[in-house]
């Protein structure tokens, strides 16, 4: 059963100060280490210094750096999120680092209207906690200006994974409202209609993957 928005938010809101500490720390515990996988799925967006990207879902703002490396200080980058706690961690990150080309949007993804001409649109664990995914990629579809990208990292039923040890991740998992339908949607298979150049690559054994695709090119 997939868990309800509102309790999702309420476990963000919770977990945000702990949220860092989690991946960071105890993940990599049991060998997951986002961080590699994020600075992937970065790269794989191909931006250059003055480029526009969005983070959707944010959340406390570790892609920020990455980002911020390739886009540097003549682009800009908006941070989206849908828990005010998640976002206050990312904000004094912004302020430590003193970047000012840095907005940090509070809303539901699914409610948010992107800006047009994009050069990039990343999102990292977030598309299975969503009911209107494909909605969500046409926006996403029609704000990337032309060779635009987006990048998706998120999660995927494992098919050589014991049973238990899924259980076990999904458990483990729990406190950031993760159940097992989380890992049954179909936002690979969205990517590749409908986007081109698409790519897909699965990590950590088959429970996690990156896709990117590129926007199809309108007819001259």
């Amino acid at each position: 059963m997939q868990t309800s928005k509102r309790k999702v938010e309420d476990a963000y809101q919770r977990n945000a100060k702990f949220y860092d500490l989690a991946l960071k720390v105890l993940y990599p515990l049991i060998g997951l280490r986002i961080s590699k996988y994020r600075k992937k799925a970065v790269d794989y967006l191909d931006l250059k210094s003055g480029d526009f990207v969005v983070d959707l879902g944010c959340g406390t703002g570790l892609c920020f750096p990455l980002l911020m490396e390739k886009i540097g200080p003549n682009g800009k980058l908006l941070g989206v999120d849908i828990s005010s706690e998640m976002l206050s961690v990312a904000e004094d990150k912004v302020k430590h680092a003193r970047w000012r080309n840095v907005e940090l949007i509070h809303s539901d993804i699914e409610e948010f209207e992107l800006p047009t001409r994009l050069d990039g649109v990343i999102s990292t664990g977030v598309f299975g906690y969503l009911d209107r995914r494909e909605e969500v990629l046409a926006k996403i579809c029609q704000s990337l200006g032309d060779n635009g990208k987006v990048v998706i990292v998120d999660g995927k039923r494992p098919q050589r994974w014991p049973s238990f040890l899924f259980r076990f991740f999904v458990k483990l998992s729990s406190p950031y409202g993760l159940t097992e339908s989380y890992f049954d949607n179909n936002t690979p298979d969205l990517v590749s209609r409908m986007f081109r150049n698409v790519t897909f690559e699965e990590t950590y054994g088959g429970l996690l993957y990156i896709t990117s695709g590129e926007k199809v090119a309108r007819a001259a």
